[in-house]
């Protein structure tokens, strides 16, 4: 379970809209702030949504249908999609800057958008971060590889925490590094973003096939 679950917090975290916010805030007034306040509203959300998944609705996936193979086999299937989707390009994993955001928001709304997004509220931040953590493909395949996994119950907390520690890292060492560092942090997070943009779908794409790929080969040899 370990590893393919790094690994798919590997690739959550190297979402373009995801380092695109941490840009975002890091621009903003009172950038460690801004940081921190996006990161607890992350982890508010990611780890709510995974502990309400693993122990409050893990009786009702608890079914004799529901074992550790299966579920690496549909895993690893939907990721081997996601893949797919991501190299295409059809899954372009939500390329934005502070102005992306705005470009597509319409005309009448689009002033009131940029001074929210542009402003120093807190409350922007920490919305943002419960909005990004909202479940996706990727965080429910890892939640039901957790839970699939039957170890007890210490150690699923224990997984979801870690995913959700390495998913947030490009937001974790960017405030680390700000705090020593804040004009040369902005810098290289900035390079890192148009990197990702221009190149990093290709990665992430991989990195999400070779997951899926091992899983269903896991899982079809523990049938």
């Amino acid at each position: 379970m370990w590893i393919p679950l790094l690994m798919m917090a590997v690739a959550v975290s190297l979402e373009p809209f995801r380092i695109g916010m941490t840009v975002l805030a890091i621009n903003r007034p009172r950038p460690a702030l801004q940081l921190l306040a996006f990161l607890a509203g992350g982890f508010v959300m990611g780890t709510t949504v995974g502990v309400v998944v693993l122990f409050v609705l893990r009786p009702a996936l608890g079914s004799a249908h529901f074992t550790l193979p299966r579920v690496q086999i549909v895993v690893g299937l939907v990721l081997l999609v996601n893949a797919a989707l991501v190299a295409a390009g059809l899954l372009s994993r939500s390329k934005t800057t502070s102005g992306g955001l705005t470009d597509r928001i319409p005309a009448s709304i689009s002033g009131r958008a940029r001074r929210l997004l542009n402003g120093g509220s807190l409350w922007t931040a920490g919305v943002a971060g419960l909005g990004i953590a909202l479940p996706s493909i990727d965080y429910v395949a890892a939640l039901a590889l957790i839970v699939a996994s039957g170890a007890t119950a210490a150690t699923q907390f224990g997984a979801l925490l870690l995913f959700n520690v390495v998913a947030f890292a490009l937001v974790e060492i960017p405030l680390l590094c700000y705090l020593v560092a804040p004009d040369r942090t902005r810098s290289m997070l900035a390079a890192l973003y148009d990197w990702l943009r221009a190149q990093g779908r290709r990665g992430v794409a991989v990195l999400l096939a070779v997951v899926g790929c091992a899983l269903v080969g896991v899982g079809f040899a523990g049938l």
